[in-house]
């Protein structure tokens, strides 16, 4: 820590407190409060700079760009590529209605999100791709958050494994005397209907002399945005419908030797599409491309309280608890493909082909209403800790958190069995027929797929239809001491800061399924295995801080984490130094190593979820099972990380630049399976097939197989003009990759800058996103307008050119005083986002747009009114 007899260098940091990377805290002139802030554990009396590269939003700021909740900050971030937080049915099976981080496009488990500086518990669900994150829109209700902090390098000898990309740590308000409570509507102002409604209240206030407390609850209420509702949607099209197509083994040849598939003869008629493959096969296309839900229906709650109190002169104690609940509905497909290919007997009464056929499609397809699938998730947290000073200048803090996530998880598809039951005539609840003779008789019926307007189809429903259900937990508790002080020894430029610090944590995953789910009853979605699985970490760490001069600051940390017997052990390092040049300018750089252990489903966990595969065998791309398993002999992937800034501050005028380097090895994923297809389409352990040839499941694994290389520059600027008019304030936020280059299993690099990455480790990365923005100010009015760009970028899988994606924000507020209650302030808030109304740009998916970078919502005007008292 630098000590106060240093005026030049303490002058210099508080001239740079407006900078966005900076973030300082004074209590009083003549009383300055110790604070820890996001990168280091080290209390230091004053940090408006930092070695680091650190972003600062404040409450104020996400009102200013119209956040409604975390995941509107998130989207904004220049410097986060790749978030799954758009509703997708088809890459989100199981993850709708969360939201996650992923800094520089390194993956959604290479962020650390943290709480108040605590650790968050990760999301019981695993995106399609294995891989774990914290839910953000469980965390805790806006109008708790004070300020969010985002450390953009990597961190992990602060930390701990998962900082690899940079860490964001959501501080709460510990300043709150009074209450506040905010009302807010928005709707899509464009075609189609989708609205939200958002009630907070939050109150704060001191205890006598020595305590504080805050209290905040949340409530959204977020109704549905189905594709089609929208006018920019194509069409998206599996060759499993309804009229769907059939396998005939009689017309079987060398090219097709399971049989000739032809499409339903009245196709069309019936509100299908036909195509022809190559190898004289024919496919009736369903359009599922409307029922693709966008913005799903949402009921979210979220708690949050927090007490803080003096113990004593040189103690706080403090805990915290926290709550969230969000149940999530959306609408699919009338019904899932089945992939088993069941058989239709010749003896079915409206088989026109005269021999027993397989039929590949649907129960329910054309013309039929959609199905409704379920998600709620709840997470719940507690967490208390200590702080106090054992001697002048000497702190510690002991802090114990314990938070648990569930997800219960009821999408719905064709029971396998029940199916092929009701085509052979033993359809129904109530049918104990077994017999030839007791097909379609009595309380037997049978499901015809060469109608789909037969009557006993929609009788059928409930007994083809069923619940698949899964209850998914993930725990997790921590516990951390640390001691830190700012005298270990003097250096020529004053003190030597340092802290030292041990942490323990357990992890552990469960996931339970029904007995249906478990032995792999159903058509489309498979099922799943119950598993459990589970670990502990234990840490320890420390770091120094020393001033060479009175403008030259180096730093070091080490860590040295401890898996057991799953991650092994691992030990990284961090090097930093922050030289204060000139009043104006002050130059940073780190240098670290990180890692990022396999998580704990990565490990032994199990997921089978559904995947687009291509069958290489007749060129029929469709949908399938793809079965992932954990591999307990994974080892952390590694990383290497350089940050290199700028900061130069004079007047009004704040400019910061920074370069930044990512080296990954040895990066976690899950096998691509379309490459163990095309390796061999016909392994009968890895490619399993129907009876009628066509793909059921592909089995792939987790691996330690890839690399990433990525670099990249970050601008901000920012100054202030003040007029008669009021005072303007434009801001420039900006990130331009340089390079990010993708390594296969095979040592293959290829170029990742400007691609989609569809079926890579990486991420989307266009080269520039960024925003301009222009904040007004005169007495109680205030108006923000925002320009936001993502540059346009390539499909790496159709080489189509995706176009670039520019929006347009306004708001206005007022203050409005003490109009609705004495006492009190009232402010409205008027806004719009995306006033153009410009649709994300085109990409040959389904969907018609990358979930991952484009944003489905279109135009919504919003209305604000909140009232503090």
């Amino acid at each position: 820590m630098m000590s106060n007899n240093h005026p030049k260098l303490l002058s210099l940091f508080c001239i740079m407190a407006m900078t966005t990377t900076a973030y300082a805290e004074v209590q009083e002139q003549t009383s300055i409060e110790t604070i820890t802030v996001t990168g280091s554990r080290i209390k230091r009396s004053v940090q408006s700079e930092s070695s680091s590269p650190i972003s600062s939003t404040e409450l104020s700021d996400l009102a200013d760009i119209g956040a409604n909740d975390v995941r509107d900050l998130i989207e904004v971030l220049p410097f986060n590529a790749g978030s799954q937080n758009n509703s997708d049915n088809l890459t989100q099976n199981f993850t709708v209605g969360t939201s996650n981080v992923n800094l520089r496009g390194l993956g959604v488990s290479s962020t650390l999100v943290l709480l108040n500086g605590i650790r968050q518990v990760t999301s019981a669900v695993v995106t399609d791709q294995g891989a774990s994150f914290v839910d953000t829109a469980s965390l805790v209700p806006a109008l708790a958050i004070k300020r969010v902090e985002i450390l953009k390098d990597g961190a992990s000898a602060i930390y701990g494994s998962d900082a690899v990309a940079g860490v964001v740590n959501f501080i709460t308000r510990d300043d709150l005397e009074g209450a506040e409570v905010q009302y807010e509507y928005r709707t899509r102002w464009s075609e189609g209907s989708q609205d939200e409604t958002k009630i907070d209240f939050a109150y704060g206030g001191y205890v006598g002399d020595s305590a504080h407390m805050l209290f905040a609850v949340s409530f959204l209420e977020r109704s549905s945005l189905l594709l089609d509702e929208v006018d920019w949607v194509k069409p998206a099209t599996s060759s499993f419908g309804n009229p769907g197509s059939f396998v005939i083994p009689s017309l079987a040849d060398e090219n097709n030797p399971n049989g000739l598939t032809v499409a339903d003869p009245n196709c069309e008629a019936n509100g299908g599409s036909v195509s022809q493959s190559s190898n004289d096969n024919s496919f009736c296309l369903f359009d599922f491309a409307p029922q693709i839900t966008a913005v799903p229906n949402e009921d979210r709650l979220q708690a949050y309280a927090r007490a803080l109190w003096d113990w004593s002169d040189t103690t706080r104690m403090w805990a915290e608890f926290g709550y969230a609940r969000n149940k999530i509905s959306r609408e699919v497909s009338p019904s899932f493909p089945v992939l088993n290919a069941p058989s239709v007997l010749v003896s079915h009464p409206d088989n026109p082909y005269e021999e027993d056929v397989f039929f590949r499609g649907r129960p329910y397809g054309v013309g039929k209403p959609t199905e409704i699938n379920y998600y709620d998730h709840t997470t719940s947290r507690f967490a208390f800790g200590v702080d106090g000073e054992i001697s002048d200048g000497i702190y510690w803090q002991a802090s114990f958190v314990a938070a648990a996530n569930d997800a219960l998880v009821n999408p719905r598809d064709v029971i396998t069995d029940n199916f092929q039951a009701a085509l052979h005539g033993f359809g129904g609840n109530k049918c104990n027929g077994t017999t030839a003779s007791e097909a379609g008789v009595g309380e037997c019926y049978y499901f015809n797929p060469f109608d789909p307007q037969d009557p006993n189809n929609e009788l059928l429903r409930d007994f083809i239809i069923g619940d698949y259900i899964g209850d998914a937990e993930s725990e997790m508790r921590v516990f951390e001491a640390v001691i830190t002080g700012d005298s270990l020894f003097e250096v020529a430029g004053g003190d030597v800061g340092y802290a030292i610090g041990i942490q323990y944590r357990d992890e552990s995953i469960t996931n339970v399924y029904d007995s249906f789910t478990q032995q792999d009853s159903f058509a489309f979605l498979i099922g799943n295995q119950n598993f459990t699985g589970e670990r502990d970490v234990k840490a320890v760490f420390a770091e120094v801080l020393m001033p060479i001069t009175e403008n030259l600051e180096i730093g070091a940390a080490v860590r040295y984490e401890d898996y057991g017997d799953f991650g092994g052990d691992t030990t990284n390092p961090k090097f930093s130094f922050l030289w204060l040049a000139s009043d104006t300018l002050s130059l940073r750089g780190t240098f670290s190593t990180s890692f990022r252990a396999p998580s704990v489903h990565q490990l032994q966990g199990v997921q089978t979820n559904f995947a687009n595969i291509t069958d290489p065998e007749d060129g029929s791309t469709t949908f399938g099972g793809n079965r992932t398993i954990g591999d307990p002999d994974l080892v952390p992937e590694t990383s290497e990380a350089l940050n290199l800034g700028l900061t130069y501050s004079y007047d009004e005028y704040a400019f910061d630049i920074d370069y930044w380097d990512f080296s990954f090895e040895d990066v976690l994923t899950r096998e691509s399976h379309q490459a163990v297809v095309n390796a061999n389409p016909n392994d009968p352990t890895r490619v399993i097939r129907t009876s009628a040839g066509t793909i059921s499941i592909v089995n792939t694994k987790f691996v330690n197989a890839e690399a990433i290389d990525t670099s990249g520059i970050d601008i901000n600027a920012s100054t202030i003009y003040q007029s008669d008019f009021g005072d303007f304030s434009p801001q420039l936020t900006a990130t331009y990759l340089l390079r990010y280059d993708l390594m296969d299993a095979s040592g293959q690099t290829t170029d990742g800058l400007g691609q989609l990455n569809l079926n890579t480790v990486g991420n989307p990365s266009p080269r520039l996103r960024g925003s301009i923005g222009l904040n007004w100010s005169n007495g109680i009015h205030r108006a923000n307008v925002f320009i936001r760009h993502v540059a346009s970028y390539n499909n790496d899988v159709s080489d189509e050119s995706i176009d670039a994606f520019n929006t347009l924000d306004v708001q206005y507020s007022v203050n409005m005083g003490q109009v609705l209650k004495g006492d009190s302030e009232t402010k409205l808030t008027l806004g719009v986002i995306n006033v153009t109304d410009e649709a994300p740009p085109y990409v040959a998916v389904a969907g018609s747009y990358d979930p991952r970078t484009g944003d489905p919502r279109g135009r919504r005007a919003y209305a604000k009114l909140q009232i503090s008292f």
